[in-house]
C-alpha cells in the first residue's frame, strides 16, 4: 500500500479545520499507514466520572518498527478540549483490555472548533507511567508551522508502502526539541540585541550617557519575559493582534519603518505604553500624560508612570489620542506589579534623582528614554555579523555571524499554551516553564570565552520538570503522612495549612510545581472551589520564594500570574468589568529578593508584657496591611497601603529596638527593607519580618546554587563565615550552607528536599555536613545520580536528599543509585530499586545494595584503617615555583658544567635529585621523565640537619637568580628565597615508599589499569601532585598489594571523592581510611610473594589474578560477593561519584 504525500497546504488545512471523522480515517490510512480500521467504530466503556464523554476505538496500527498502537476518538465537553481536563490515567485504564503499546487519540467536541491530537506512550508495564503528547488544532488563524513541518516529514519516508515508524511519531511529538529550537533562536537574538551594532540603551542616571548600557543584559531579559507574558495571554485573546502586525501598525504610527536601526518608535509608542500604561492601569483611568505645569514648572502628573507617553509637544501616532486609547482599551488591566515601571528615585540620593531603569519618558531625544531599534522586533530571518561582548565587566569581545530574526517573528513561529506541561502530559507548544529556561540560560553577563552565563557560573541550573515533580510529590507525601489515615476533609484541611519555602527559587520551578501539585491533591480530596480562588488561596498562604537576584523573583511571579490567567474566562465584550478578568494579586511579600543565607539574630527580650503586646499588635497590623495589599486592585489602593506599610514598619522597628529584640544595626536594615522596591535585593532574610512566618515552614525545597566558597578570592567564604554555620568549611561549597539554613527555617519535624552536588557525600569538606545530617535530621531518602547528567547546562554530579528536622535518625535511609533512564519515572524507579542504608556518622555516605552491605561488613570485620598500620602518608614537595626548582636533564648538565671545581660539582650533584610527577606513576611502577628537583631544603632542626646555604652552591644560585622575581615573591619558600619551604619529612623521600598521584583518572579502554600505586625503593622525590607512604618494606608490599587489588579498588570506590572532570582524589584523608585486613602469616607471605613477582615480572596479569584470589580468601567472600566486587571494579568505578 502506497501512502499519500500530503502537501504543506493540505496539512495546514487539516489542522485549521474542525475535526471530521471521515477525513481523519483517511489520514490514518494515507499518512500513518493504518490497515486495520473498524468499519464501525467500537464504543469504549468510560469511567462514571466521564459521563459527558464518549469513546470509540477506530482501529489499530502496527508501526514499521513493531509497535502496536490503538487508534481512538473521544468526544468530550468543550472545556476539556480547551484545557487538559481529561484524566489520562482513567483513559488508559479503559484501553488495557486491548493490550496496546501506545495509542493515537483525538479529543474533539461538538461545541468547539478545537480538537486535540495526542500520542500516548508507555501504556504497557509498571516501570513507567503513560505519557501524553498533544497538539491542539482547529484554530483557522494559526499557521501550525511546527505541526506542518513535522508531519510533512512523515509523508516523505523512505519506504512509501510501509506504515509509519513509531520512532518517527515520537520525533513528531517531541517537546524538548521544540523548546531547544526556540531557545536557540532566542539566544541568537539576545546576543544580537546586546551587540554594540544594535545600539540598545537604557538611560539609568540621566545626568550621564556613560551608564546607558550598564545592566543591559538584565534589562533585555526583562523585556523578553514581558513580551513572552503578553504572548502567553494573547492565547486568551486578551491582547489585539494589531499591536504586533507590521502592516496594521503602519496605519497607526508616524514614520514607522519596521527595519529602522536608528529609530525605535515601536518600543516607545506601542510596547512601553502597553506595559506601563495599559496592563498596569485600570481601563477607566487610562489617559495620556499632560503637559500642564504646576508652580514649580513640573508636569502636574510628574512621576506617575501609568499614563501614556508621547514625546513633548508631539505624538508617536497618526491617530488622535482618544483613538489610541480606544485601541488599547481592548486590553484588560492585569495589575500584579509585573508591568510596574521601574523608573524610581535613587535610594538615599540627596538630589532626589530618578534612575530610569525602564526609560519610560515623554522627554524628546533619548536622554530619559530607552532606545531599542525597530529592526530588533521585525527583522526578516537572515545571517548577520555582529560583535559579542563579554558584558559590562569585561573588555573581551569577538565577531560572529549568526542567523537571526526579529523578536516578534520568532514568537510568531511557535504555538504557546498558558498551561504548564507536566512530566506525563505535554502539549506540543511552548509553555510557561519556558520562561524559567530562558531566564536560567540568559541571565547575566555573557562570557564569550567560556560560553557561560553568570547564573551558571554561580552554580545555578534549571531543574528538569521530572525532577521537580518527583521532589514535590515526595515532600508532600512526607508532609501528609501524619494524616494519611484520616478522612478526606481532615487531609484537605491539613493540606491547605502547608507552608513551603524555596530559599533559592530562581525562576520559580519548585514553587510552581508545588502549586500545581497542591491543586491536584486538593481536587483528589474533594475540593470543589473555583480553581482561580483555590490558586489565590494557595499562593497567598502556602508558597513562598526567595532569590538573591531581583529579576529571578520577577520571573517567578510572572509564572504564577500566567497560572492565574489560564483559569480566567474572559468576556471580551464587557470592558466595564475588565472583560471578566480579575486583576492579578500583588506578590511582593510572597516572592522576595534577599540573601536567604544571612539571618537576623534576636537577643533575649527585655521588654515588659505591655510592650510585647504592643509589638504583637503592630505585627498583626503589618500582616493585615500585606493581606490587603495582596488583593489590592487599584494603583491608588496599592500606594496607600504601601505608605501605611512603611509607617508601620518604622514604628515596629522602633519598638523592637527599644526592647532589644534586634541589634540596632539589624533593626536599621529591617526598617530599610522595602518589599515593594523591585530593583532592590535585601542583604538578609528574616521569615517573620518578610513573610509573617514565625514558627517555621513545613517544607523547604529547591535547587540551591553550587559554588565553592573559595571562588573569587574567597569572598563568599568571608561573607558567610561570621554566620557561624556548623556546615561551613573553608574549602566547601555554598550549597552545604543552604542545607543548614533550610534546616533552620523548618518547623520541628518539617521536611527539606534539595537537589545538589553530591560532593558532600564523600569530600573532606562535606564531613561537617554529614555530621550535621546524622545528628540533627532523619535522612529519609537519598538518590545519588553519580555520573548521570541531570542538568543540560552542567556536568556536575548530583543527588536528591529528603530529611526530617530534629527527628531521631532511624538509620534507615531509603537509597538508590540513579541510572540513565531513571528520570523517565523516578518515583517508580525508587520504589523498585531503593534499599535501606544507615547513615549515622560523618564518615563518607555511600549507597550500598544488600550484597554491598554484606561485603562492607566483611571488610570492616577484619580490617584496620591504613593510618593505624604504621604507614606514614605525606604530600610531595611544594616548590612554589616549579620552573625554577624542577629541571630537565639538559639544565642539570648545564648547572653541573658551570661548577667551579670538582668539590662544588660533587656537592651540587647531591642536592639535584630525581623527581616524579603524578602522571609518571603507573601500576606497581613508574616511568621517570628525567626530571630533577633542586633540593635546597630548609633544614630539619629537630633532626640536627641544617638548611642548605646557597652560597656553597654558586652554580645553582646563578640558575635560581634567573628566576628571582618569582622565587622571591612566592609564598611556599624557606628562610631565604633560595630554600624550599620547611618539610619535616624531607629525609623520608630517601626511604622505600609507596607513591601515587593525587588525582587518578580511569582509562575507559583499560579500567583494569586502575588504581595506580607504585613502589619506589630508590632515592627519588615526588612533586606536589603526588603522595608517598613510608614504612617497613614488607608492610609496604602488603599494603601495595591490597591497594592495587580489586578489593582495594572496590574500597576506593566508596571512599574517595570524584571531581567534575572525572578525576579521583586520592588524598591522604581518603587513603588512610582504606581497611587493611588482619590475616594469617600464611596469607601475609603469599601476598608479599605475589607483589614481589609482579614487581619483577613484565607479564603481571596472571599474578594479579592470583593476588586477588588470595585477598578474597582473606576476607572470606562468597562467589556471588566476589563477582559483584569484580563487576564494580570493572564498570561502576567509571561512573560512580
Amino acid at each position: 500500500m502506497n501512502m499519500k504525500n500530503y502537501s504543506t497546504s493540505e496539512l495546514r488545512s487539516l489542522f485549521q479545520s474542525r475535526f471530521d471523522l471521515a477525513r481523519w480515517q483517511g489520514v490514518l490510512v494515507d499518512l500513518f499507514g493504518a490497515t486495520k480500521l473498524r468499519e464501525r467504530p467500537e464504543a469504549v466503556r468510560l469511567p462514571p466520572t466521564e459521563k459527558d464523554s464518549k469513546g470509540f476505538l477506530l482501529g489499530e496500527l502496527v508501526t514499521s518498527d513493531g509497535v502496536r498502537m490503538g487508534l481512538f476518538r473521544y468526544t468530550v465537553p468543550a472545556s476539556q478540549v480547551e484545557r487538559r481536563r481529561v484524566g489520562l490515567r482513567h483513559l488508559v485504564d479503559t484501553w488495557l483490555k486491548y493490550d496496546f503499546d501506545a495509542a493515537l487519540v483525538v479529543f474533539d467536541s461538538k461545541d468547539s472548533g478545537k480538537w486535540r491530537f495526542s500520542l500516548i506512550s508507555d501504556m504497557r508495564g509498571e516501570k513507567t507511567s503513560p505519557r501524553r503528547y498533544t497538539y491542539v488544532f482547529g484554530d483557522s488563524t494559526s499557521l501550525y508551522r511546527t505541526a506542518v513541518a513535522r508531519f510533512s516529514i512523515l509523508t516523505t519516508r523512505d519506504n512509501a508502502s510501509a506504515p509509519v515508524a513509531y520512532s518517527a511519531l515520537r520525533d513528531a511529538f517531541a517537546v524538548e526539541s521544540l523548546t531547544r529550537e526556540f531557545y536557540n533562536e532566542l539566544f541568537n537574538w539576545y546576543l544580537w540585541a546586546l551587540s554594540p551594532e544594535m545600539g540598545v540603551t537604557f538611560p539609568n542616571d540621566t545626568s550621564t550617557a556613560a551608564d546607558d548600557r550598564i545592566g543591559l543584559e538584565e534589562r533585555l531579559i526583562r523585556l523578553i519575559t514581558r513580551i513572552m507574558f503578553v504572548w502567553f495571554i494573547k492565547q486568551k485573546k486578551l491582547v489585539p493582534d494589531l499591536l504586533f502586525s507590521e502592516k496594521q501598525l503602519s496605519a497607526w504610527l508616524k514614520d514607522f519603518d519596521p527595519h529602522a536601526l536608528k529609530h525605535g518608535n515601536y518600543y516607545n509608542a506601542i510596547l512601553q505604553n502597553l506595559f506601563f500604561a495599559t496592563l498596569n492601569n485600570e481601563i477607566g483611568n487610562r489617559a495620556f500624560a499632560t503637559d500642564v505645569r504646576d508652580g514649580r514648572g513640573r508636569a502636574e502628573d510628574y512621576g506617575i508612570k501609568t499614563f501614556f507617553r508621547n514625546p513633548k509637544g508631539d505624538s508617536w501616532f497618526k491617530r488622535p489620542d482618544d483613538e489610541v486609547l480606544n485601541m488599547f482599551r481592548e486590553v484588560p488591566f492585569l495589575n500584579g506589579g509585573l508591568f510596574e515601571c521601574l523608573d524610581k528615585a535613587a535610594v538615599d540620593d540627596p538630589r532626589g534623582r530618578i534612575i530610569y531603569n525602564d526609560g519610560f519618558s515623554r522627554e524628546k531625544g533619548r536622554q530619559r528614554r530607552a532606545f531599542i531599534p525597530n529592526e530588533l522586533f521585525f527583522a526578516e530571518e537572515s545571517a548577520r555579523t555582529f560583535t559579542i561582548t563579554g558584558g559590562q565587566q569585561s573588555s573581551v569581545s569577538e565577531t560572529t555571524t549568526r542567523t537571526v530574526s526579529g523578536l516578534l517573528r520568532i514568537l510568531g513561529k511557535y504555538n504557546f499554551t498558558v498551561e504548564e506541561n507536566s512530566p506525563d502530559d505535554m502539549d506540543i507548544a511552548l509553555d510557561p516553564e519556558l520562561l524559567g529556561k530562558v531566564f536560567e540560560n540568559l541571565l547575566g553577563s555573557f562570557n564569550p570565552e567560556t560560553r557561560e552565563t553568570a547564573r551558571n557560573s554561580s552554580g545555578s541550573f534549571y531543574t528538569p520538570r521530572e525532577i521537580v515533580h518527583f521532589m514535590v510529590e515526595e515532600s508532600l507525601d512526607a508532609y501528609m503522612k501524619p494524616v494519611q489515615d484520616k478522612n478526606a476533609k481532615a487531609q484537605l484541611d491539613h493540606l491547605m495549612k502547608i507552608r513551603v519555602l524555596d530559599p533559592a527559587c530562581g525562576s520559580g520551578a519548585f514553587p510552581m510545581g508545588m502549586l500545581n501539585a497542591i491543586v491536584a491533591r486538593s481536587r483528589d480530596l474533594g475540593c470543589t472551589d473555583d480553581l482561580h480562588a483555590l490558586k489565590l488561596h494557595i499562593i497567598e498562604n502556602c508558597i513562598f520564594g526567595i532569590d538573591i537576584q531581583t529579576i529571578a523573583v520577577q520571573i517567578a511571579k510572572l509564572r504564577f500570574f500566567i497560572s492565574l490567567v489560564c483559569e480566567e474566562h474572559p468576556n471580551l465584550t464587557d470592558a466595564d468589568n475588565n472583560y471578566g478578568i480579575s486583576p492579578l494579586p500583588n506578590l511582593e511579600t510572597k516572592f522576595v529578593a534577599a540573601n536567604s543565607l544571612v539571618a537576623k539574630k534576636r537577643p533575649e527580650a527585655q521588654g515588659d508584657l505591655f510592650e510585647m503586646a504592643m509589638i504583637d499588635g503592630l505585627k498583626q497590623k503589618l500582616y493585615d496591611i500585606r493581606h490587603r495589599h495582596f488583593n489590592a486592585k487599584t494603583r491608588k489602593d496599592k500606594l496607600a497601603l504601601r505608605k501605611e506599610d512603611e509607617k508601620t514598619r518604622a514604628e515596629l522597628v522602633a519598638r523592637l529596638t527599644d526592647n532589644n529584640l534586634f541589634a540596632a544595626a539589624d533593626a536599621r536594615q529591617l526598617a530599610a527593607w522595602n518589599p515593594y522596591d523591585q530593583n532592590a535585593s535585601a542583604p538578609f532574610f528574616d521569615p517573620e519580618w518578610m513573610f509573617g512566618v514565625k514558627e517555621g515552614f513545613d517544607v523547604v525545597i529547591g535547587n540551591p546554587p553550587y559554588i565553592q566558597l573559595q571562588s573569587d578570592h574567597g569572598k563568599l567564604g568571608d561573607l558567610y563565615k561570621p554566620c557561624r554555620y556548623e556546615t561551613f568549611a573553608k574549602t566547601g561549597d555554598i550549597y552545604c550552607l543552604f542545607y543548614e539554613r533550610g534546616w533552620q527555617l523548618l518547623k520541628d519535624n518539617g521536611h527539606l528536599c534539595y537537589i545538589t552536588s553530591n560532593k558532600w557525600m564523600r569530600a573532606g569538606y562535606g564531613e561537617a555536613t554529614r555530621k550535621f545530617f546524622a545528628e540533627k535530621t532523619d535522612p529519609q531518602l537519598l538518590i545519588d545520580f553519580a555520573g548521570e547528567k541531570i542538568f543540560e547546562s552542567a556536568t556536575v554530579d548530583t543527588n536528591i536528599l529528603l530529611f526530617e528536622k530534629n527527628a531521631q535518625n532511624r538509620g534507615k535511609t531509603s537509597c538508590c543509585i540513579g541510572t540513565s533512564d531513571c528520570r523517565k519515572d523516578l518515583s517508580v524507579f525508587v520504589k523498585q530499586t531503593a534499599t535501606p542504608c544507615a547513615f549515622t556518622s560523618s564518615d563518607s555516605w555511600v549507597i550500598l545494595s544488600d550484597i554491598e552491605q554484606r561485603i562492607k561488613h566483611k571488610i570492616e570485620s577484619v580490617g584496620t584503617p591504613l593510618k593505624e598500620w604504621g604507614v606514614n602518608i605525606y604530600r610531595g614537595i611544594l616548590t612554589g615555583c616549579n620552573e625554577a626548582f624542577i629541571i630537565d636533564e639538559n639544565k642539570r648538565a648545564e648547572i653541573l658544567a658551570r661548577c667551579a671545581d670538582a668539590a662544588e660539582r660533587q656537592r651540587t650533584e647531591q642536592i639535584i635529585r630525581p623527581i616524579l610527577r603524578g602522571r609518571d606513576i603507573k601500576r606497581y611502577g613508574y616511568d621517570w621523565a628525567n626530571l630533577y628537583l633542586i633540593a635546597t631544603h630548609n633544614g630539619m632542626p629537630e633532626k640536627g640537619i641544617k638548611r642548605i646555604d646557597i652560597e656553597n652552591y654558586p652554580s645553582i644560585k646563578r640558575h635560581l637568580d634567573a628566576h628571582w622575581d618569582k622565587i622571591s615573591s612566592r609564598s611556599d619558600k624557606g628562610d631565604t628565597p633560595y630554600n624550599l619551604r620547611s618539610c619535616a619529612y624531607m629525609d623520608d623521600f630517601s626511604k622505600p615508599k609507596i607513591v601515587w598521584a593525587e588525582t587518578m583518572r580511569i582509562h575507559r579502554e583499560n579500567a583494569s589499569n586502575f588504581p595506580r600505586f607504585a613502589l619506589a625503593t630508590d632515592q627519588i622525590y615526588t612533586d606536589k601532585t603526588c603522595f608517598i607512604g613510608t614504612g617497613e618494606s614488607d608492610k609496604l608490599k602488603l599494603v601495595l598489594g591490597i591497594l592495587n587489588s580489586k578489593v582495594g579498588r572496590y574500597q576506593l570506590w566508596s571512599l574517595v571523592s570524584k571531581m567534575d572532570d572525572g578525576g579521583w582524589l586520592m588524598q591522604k584523608i581518603y587513603i588512610e581510611k582504606v581497611l587493611i585486613p588482619r590475616m594469617s602469616s600464611k596469607h601475609r607471605k603469599q601476598i608479599i610473594s605475589f607483589v614481589d613477582n609482579i614487581l619483577n615480572s613484565k607479564e603481571k596479569r596472571d599474578t594479579e589474578h592470583d593476588l586477588d584470589t588470595c585477598i578474597y580468601d582473606v576476607y572470606g567472600f562468597s562467589s556471588g560477593e566476589t563477582r559483584h566486587i569484580e563487576k564494580v571494579a570493572s564498570t561502576s568505578l567509571t561512573r560512580r561519584g
